[in-house]
């Protein structure tokens, strides 16, 4: 199903309003400009590690509620963040016990995060996670896998691999209670992985959901280019230097780098969410379309005047409604027994 939204709200205009001029800000203080994509790696690493400080140090404030307990992932191969509303009981934090207790969870989300694969950390999106736990009645696993320059492709994907197999093998989560989300770059690099896990005759997620994917790191949409200033958030300037950091030696049109590139046969069910005046939307439209042509059950809904990863904004109408629908996919194509 492909669904166009009506909108956006009266809220959701004046958030933006309001954001627009809270980046301009956080790039003021950031100083310096964009590096070009192909800048030597020093004028990369000072970039991304500028942007990084700026945005962890604002990011990380924000709460999650009384109602979600955040926990340290134990006994995993890459550290990370155990998200899960307080009504699944208390998430034990030694390894053993917290192994025991994520097997007998009903449901268990693997979320990757976004930030470019440059940017951002399992503490900056507990605020996410949180509205995933609690539309979905799981526990939310955000690994904090390795981040370029400093570690380029394929570092991220061996980590969230990893975290994966710990998930599905060591600790037992049954294959029918385990899905996988991921926002922006974590959403591509959610789509990555079932390229490799199917590739390597694994079991799949039981589904899949991607907010804002970037699926697309050779940026030939149409989006990019014509939606370019419209969106707020991200700009063709500022994505294809983090393209080539976190590419590094790889071809940006690699199917593990720019899984829209990849065959998309034999994938789990699939949920994307777009912006309508992202340049990422077109990301969302020909991986969905291909996808299709393949013979997978997958999905997509644009919303008219939303930004990057809106579904991250508390409050707004369409971040409510966009939550509500990945709450009823992820139940619907889980079963809590496994």
């Amino acid at each position: 199903m492909t669904r166009t939204r009506p909108g956006p709200s009266l809220r959701a205009r004046t958030v933006k309003r309001v954001f627009v001029v809270a980046l301009r800000a956080m790039r003021r203080f950031g100083g310096g400009g964009t590096p070009a994509p192909d800048a030597p790696r020093p004028e990369l690493e000072a970039y991304a590690l500028q942007l990084r400080d700026a945005t962890e140090r604002t990011l990380s404030r924000a709460p999650v509620g009384s109602d979600i307990e955040v926990v340290a992932l134990a006994g995993a191969p890459v550290p990370g963040l155990v998200v899960a509303p307080r009504r699944l009981g208390s998430v034990p934090t030694g390894r053993t016990a917290q192994a025991e207790w994520l097997a007998a969870a009903p449901r268990v989300v693997v979320h990757l995060h976004g930030g470019a694969y440059i940017l951002f950390s399992p503490t900056t999106h507990r605020g996410l996670a949180a509205a995933i736990a609690r539309t979905v009645d799981a526990a939310v696993i955000l690994p904090d896998y390795r981040l370029a320059p400093e570690h380029p492709y394929p570092a991220a994907l061996d980590d969230a691999e990893a975290t994966w197999r710990w998930l599905a093998g060591t600790v037992g989560v049954a294959p029918g209670r385990l899905t996988l989300t991921g926002d922006s770059a974590g959403g591509g690099l959610g789509a990555a992985l079932l390229v490799r896990l199917r590739d390597a005759g694994e079991r799949l997620p039981a589904a899949y959901v991607g907010m804002s994917p970037w699926l697309d790191l050779a940026g030939t949409g149409r989006s990019m280019m014509e939606l370019d200033g419209v969106d707020p958030w991200l700009s063709a300037a500022m994505n294809d230097p983090a393209a080539r950091a976190y590419a590094g030696d790889a071809p940006l049109d690699h199917p593990e780098v720019s899984p829209l590139y990849a065959d998309l046969s034999r994938f789990p069910p699939m949920l994307l969410q777009v912006g309508g005046d992202e340049i990422l939307r077109d990301d969302t439209v020909r991986f969905t379309a291909r996808a299709r042509e393949a013979g997978v059950d997958a999905s997509y809904g644009i919303y008219p005047g939303l930004w990057h990863v809106f579904q991250a904004f508390p409050g707004l109408p369409e971040s409510r409604d966009a939550l509500a629908e990945i709450g009823g996919f992820l139940r619907r194509h889980t079963s809590a027994q496994g």
